[in-house]
């Protein structure tokens, strides 16, 4: 009965998104036209896709969002921002952090229906898994949002684990962090493995994504330490966030 359940509910809520996101697409298409020629950081339509998460957020009455620590992010000064990545829903639980920020995502998700026209018309940076030069021109884009003001978003693991132990970091965010000499906030989560199966579009029941953002390190100690003290120092960091916010969550 539970499965049966739990398959029409995620019909109607697949449903529901699908057509929903074909009525916010216009406006979507009309901030950015209003906006692109002045609003550089393309702010406004961040905020068009903080509003889209949160609507997606509220059509699945089966997720509780919880978040600590958003004031710990600057609205003007551009970090590095470094999150462990479980599910394809951190997306759309991040977004609860309602600062502006740009995405890195892999160049396949600029082709998905809605969400590549979110990914583009917010200034996401692409990244070209398969190319050579990805790297470079990784960082190349990457510097010309944060010198606009813009932080970045990166997930270090580079793909989705869906356990509490993260994969091996990539160098990029800490590369760029030094290149531009910036803090790097870390921000952890835990229960976004939850939420579906890896490759399965039904919904697997009830799930708390609690997500916490901790003290930033600071740029003196990005300038100072060698690329893999500092991977090993953030890592360190999200292992202790993560573990702490699993035993709150055992404890509830």
């Amino acid at each position: 009965m539970r499965k049966l359940f739990l398959k029409i509910y995620s019909i109607l809520a697949w449903t529901t998104l699908t057509l929903t996101s074909i009525v916010i697409t216009p406006f979507f298409l009309l901030v950015w036209v209003l906006t692109f020629w002045w609003d550089s950081r393309r702010i406004a339509t961040h905020f068009m896709g903080t509003f889209w998460a949160w609507h997606y957020q509220s059509v699945i009455l089966l997720w509780k969002l919880r978040l600590e620590g958003r004031e710990r992010i600057p609205w003007k000064r551009a970090v590095v921002l470094v999150s462990n990545h479980r599910s394809v829903v951190d997306i759309l639980a991040l977004y609860k952090l309602r600062r502006p920020f740009k995405w890195t995502s892999k160049a396949e998700n600029f082709r998905v229906p809605f969400v590549g026209m979110v990914l583009s018309l917010t200034n996401s940076i692409r990244i070209q898994r398969e190319s050579s030069r990805s790297g470079r021109q990784f960082l190349t884009r990457a510097e010309e949002e944060m010198r606009k003001g813009s932080s970045i978003l990166i997930f270090p693991e580079g793909t989705r684990t869906g356990r509490s132990q993260m994969r091996p970091f990539k160098e990029g965010a800490f590369l760029l962090a030094k290149k531009m000499e910036c803090g790097i906030i870390p921000i952890v989560h835990t229960g976004s493995e939850k939420t579906f199966d890896k490759g399965s579009w039904v919904l697997k029941g009830k799930a708390v994504i609690r997500i916490r953002v901790l003290e930033e390190i600071g740029a003196e100690v990005v300038r100072r330490v060698e690329i893999r003290e500092l991977m090993a120092l953030v890592r360190k960091h999200m292992e202790e966030g993560i573990a702490q916010l699993e035993t709150e969550l055992a404890g509830d």
